[in-house]
């Protein structure tokens, strides 16, 4: 069994440290006040691409949530897009090994005027790339760049930071969260009763004890059951929900093992639980993979843990 840490407090350490005279790592005048814009799919529109296609109903809303306040130094914003790729990288040793790589491009220049809604044409996405249509293994994703009026650009998204504003996900925006991007995979056709009977745990970065079968069995259109987590020591199934326009998955807290304060001998650990929980599913290959973050009636886990399941 994994060992846990509980995080209960934090030492403020940080502010101990302001009297410190250490340099910073990068020169002070090259910090930049960035533009937060909100990017989501716009509601009817297709959520997920197929292979070989690049028609369909895609469009995408940009909006500057009110947390911003004054963005006068905008100079406008750019529609940005990033191909994620699995490509084959085989070696003598290992012939089925593949690697990820990803690209960007600016799609859409000069927006100046918010909110406002963006048709994505699919076909002249792609040609930016070289290519001609999607194909199984990649995800498109879109998110903003914000130009200064110094021309100075604040990206979106780089290679080696991932996308920008991940931190403002706890602002509401129209009754929901901030968003940084909308996805687009490009997925076979979603079949829930594929994922019903024995699946395997094959990946789960929270506990040691893997591979380990789960049932799955179907409650509703879009409704899944998952059975025997962690081993078999969860007692209470974890119900995920599928979004069949985006393949999305999601789930708001459930309560995984009720007592399980006796798998570490702590009362305060009890009601060991996964809550907010987010993923995708993988209809091609008959995977589901979700992440969450843990807690028990003390307190919450560090980090966030992911969990792959498959045929």
């Amino acid at each position: 069994m994994k060992k846990i840490y509980l995080i209960l407090f934090i030492l403020p350490l940080l502010f101990a440290a302001q009297s410190c005279d250490k340099e910073l790592p990068y020169p002070i005048d090259d910090v930049k006040r960035g533009v937060a814009i909100d990017i989501v799919r716009s509601e009817g529109t297709d959520g997920v691409l197929y292979r070989g296609q690049t028609d369909g109903n895609f469009k995408v809303m940009l909006s500057i949530p009110e947390q911003q306040g004054d963005y006068s130094f905008l100079k406008h914003g750019q529609l940005f897009a990033v191909l994620e790729r699995v490509l084959p990288d085989p070696t003598e040793d290992n012939p089925d090994r593949t690697k990820t790589v990803r690209d960007a491009k600016v799609v859409v220049d000069n927006i100046t005027t918010f909110p406002t809604e963006i048709t994505i044409d699919m076909a002249d996405v792609y040609s930016k790339f070289g290519l001609t249509t999607p194909d199984i293994g990649e995800t498109l994703y879109f998110t903003t760049n914000a130009v200064l009026k110094d021309d100075y650009v604040v990206p979106g998204w780089t290679e080696h930071t991932g996308f920008n504003n991940r931190i403002l996900t706890g602002w509401r925006v129209n009754g929901r969260a901030y968003s940084y991007n909308v996805r687009y995979s490009v997925v076979c056709e979603l079949v829930l009763d594929d994922f019903v009977g024995t699946c395997i745990v094959t990946e789960d970065t929270w506990w040691e004890e893997v591979p380990h079968e789960v049932e799955v069995t179907k409650i509703s259109d879009t409704e899944l059951s998952i059975a025997g987590l962690f081993n078999g020591e969860a007692t209470n199934p974890l119900i995920i929900k599928v979004n069949p326009v985006d393949y999305s998955i999601s789930f708001d807290k459930q309560i995984l093992v009720p007592n399980s304060g006796v798998w570490w001998g702590n009362p305060a650990y009890n009601n060991f639980a996964f809550g907010n929980g987010t993923g995708i599913v993988n209809a091609c290959d008959t995977k589901i993979s979700f992440e969450a973050t843990a807690s028990v009636d003390a307190g919450t886990f560090s980090g966030t843990w992911t969990i792959v399941l498959g045929k």
